[in-house]
């Protein structure tokens, strides 16, 4: 890549007007695009659609989840180690979750998912994100990190609220604005 600039008036200084190669602009394109997965169709470990299941979906949290690195991760917590499994010279997949919990089956399950580009998730109630009433999911799954069908992530907090459950018929329902 050609990294030559072109200062030719007071007004270029500050501003980059460089040859770039057309492979290394789809190199970087599709380091920017792998970073940004959309959400696979179903839940990892129950396989139901968050239609069928509502609420959010969770794809990371401090005792459950899968992501990506750059670093071979392994160990930490005991009862809810990491586990890396290397998809390439340069990446790996982290796999969080109870001791044993990651089967030969499941391993290969998201070893497919992420080959095909997406993201695996887990609803509510597989990852414990649940009314400790009724059994219900809850309005937002605290501690937890959720992606949309765009492929955005964001965070939600355990902040010491109640998010309170969906069940109307419940003590603990709670209706947040939309």
């Amino acid at each position: 890549m050609g990294n030559t600039l072109h200062i030719k008036r007071p007004s270029h200084i500050g501003k980059q007007f460089q040859n770039v190669y057309r492979e290394d602009i789809q190199a970087a394109k599709s380091k920017i695009l792998n970073k940004k997965r959309k959400p696979s169709c179903h839940c990892l470990l129950c396989e139901k659609t968050i239609d069928e299941i509502g609420g959010k979906r969770i794809v990371v949290q401090k005792t459950l989840g899968t992501f990506s690195s750059k670093s071979y991760l392994g160990g930490g917590d005991p009862d809810f180690p990491e586990l890396s499994i290397k998809m390439d010279d340069d990446n790996f997949i982290v796999l969080r979750g109870k001791k044993g919990m990651w089967t030969d089956e499941l391993i290969a399950k998201v070893k497919e998912i992420y080959s095909n580009q997406e993201r695996p998730w887990f609803c509510h109630k597989c990852a414990y994100k649940t009314c400790h009433i009724c059994g219900e999911i809850m309005n937002n799954p605290i501690g937890s990190d959720v992606i949309y069908d765009d492929g955005c992530i964001s965070h939600v907090a355990a902040l010491g609220y109640n998010p309170g459950c969906v069940n109307d018929s419940c003590e603990n329902y709670k209706k947040w604005g939309k």
